[in-house]
This record gives C-alpha cells, sequence and structure tokens, in this order.
C-alpha cells in the first residue's frame, strides 16, 4: 500500500468521492420513502414517536451499506471490470509485465485497499443524508414533532449499528472491488469480452453482497446466531 500509495489515493477519488452525487440522490430518495412508509405503518399503531429510531437502526445495519454498495458497484466496480479488460485485451497488462511491474500490485491492490476504506465512509455518509431526508418528509410534511424524531434517533442508534455499518461496508467494497477486477483482468477476446466483464462484475457483485450481508447479519452482535444462543 504503501509503495503504491499514490493509486491508494487516485482509486479513493474514483470509488468515493466520485461517488457522492449519485450517493446524495439515492439516499434522499431512500430517506423520504422511509419516513412517509413507516409514518403511515405506526400511524395505524398511534406509535409515531419511534419512527427516528426505526429509520436510523434500519439505515445503519442494512439498507445504507447495502444500497451504498450497490449504487458503487454500478458506477465504479462496472468501470473498473471494463477498464481492465480493454487493458487485457489490448495487451497493456502483458507489458507490464515485460517492464517488470506486477500488474496484480499496481492494477488490483490499490482498487481493493480503496474499496475497503471508502465503502464504510460513504455508507455513513448514506446514512446522514437519508436520516434528513426521513425527517424532512416526516417532520416536514407528515407534521410529526423534529423534536420526538431525532430524540427518539438518538436514544436507539446505538454504537453497535454503527460497527454494523462499517463492517458490512468494508466487506461489501473488498468485494465489489475484487469482483470487478477479477472479471475484468480474465476478460478475452475482443470488445464483446468487456462488456462481459462487466455484465459479470455487476450480477456477480450483486449476488455476493446480499449473501454476505445475511452471513455478516447473523454473525454480528444483535444476528440471530448470537440471540439463538443467549435464548
Amino acid at each position: 500500500m504503501w509503495r503504491r500509495r499514490g493509486l491508494v489515493l487516485k482509486q479513493c477519488e474514483s470509488i468515493g468521492v466520485s461517488s457522492g452525487g449519485i450517493i446524495v440522490v439515492a439516499a434522499s430518495f431512500m430517506g423520504a420513502v422511509l419516513g412517509y412508509q413507516f409514518y403511515v405503518a405506526f400511524r395505524l399503531f398511534n406509535a409515531e414517536a419511534l419512527l427516528g429510531g426505526t429509520v436510523g437502526v434500519a439505515l445503519f445495519r442494512e439498507l445504507a451499506p447495502v444500497m451504498t454498495a450497490i449504487m458503487v458497484t454500478g458506477r465504479a466496480g462496472a468501470a473498473m471490470a471494463a477498464e481492465i479488460g480493454s487493458m487485457r485485451i489490448s495487451e497493456q497488462v502483458d507489458a507490464l509485465d515485460v517492464m517488470a511491474v506486477d500488474p496484480i500490485e499496481f492494477l488490483v491492490t490499490p482498487r481493493i485497499i480503496a474499496g475497503t476504506i471508502m465503502l464504510p465512509i460513504l455508507a455513513i455518509f448514506f446514512t446522514a443524508v437519508a436520516s434528513v431526508a426521513g425527517a424532512a418528509v416526516a417532520c416536514g410534511v407528515l407534521d410529526l414533532d423534529s423534536t420526538i424524531y431525532w430524540t427518539q434517533y438518538a436514544k436507539v442508534v446505538d454504537t453497535i449499528d454503527l460497527v454494523h455499518c462499517t463492517t458490512k461496508g468494508a466487506a461489501f467494497g473488498m468485494i465489489l472491488t475484487w469482483v470487478g477486477c477479477f472479471n475484468g483482468y480474465r476478460a478475452q477476446g475482443g470488445a464483446s469480452a468487456v462488456g462481459l466483464a462487466t455484465r459479470n462484475t455487476v450480477v456477480a457483485s450483486c449476488l455476493a453482497i446480499l449473501l454476505v450481508d445475511y452471513i455478516l447479519t447473523s454473525f454480528l452482535p444483535f444476528g440471530y446466531l448470537r440471540l439463538k444462543v443467549e435464548s
């Protein structure tokens, strides 16, 4: 990482900073939908006060890391598969070997490190934007008291929820960058191979993210396996 720190920082900018716009848009709509749907559901039981904490826990534990990973997969994961795939079929990867430059160290490792670092940050950013959007709908449109929303939010959301968010974000970042680099690196043939690598990256990454999300949810604190043992 230290030898290629310039490449790592460049990939952090490409994967993380450049994804900020799409994260803001996706988080705004997701938070608005959560604020509306939870308010409607809780109103049936006169439990609107629970809205803030429910939105926070849902975002931190599940929606923010998963949605962030899927958004970044569609933007950055597909792009890195196409880039490395183009380099593979145009023999630029072979040229790196001829110049005694390790292609894995030069092309793959910086991307995986950057993805692992930036996805937790983006997931937390997603949570912050979505929480504000949820409050805007619930409090600004549906007349819930903003003090009740944020008080319940702060009361329910705990450090464990942040652990879920950051752990899942790091795991998903590693997965989507590894899958993108893997599919791009093994691309063979003509121009169609780049499209195939891009398609495989998006499909495989999304499925792997959902699978790993279930596994991590089971083993992290308050997961299914922990609750089963304690009961």
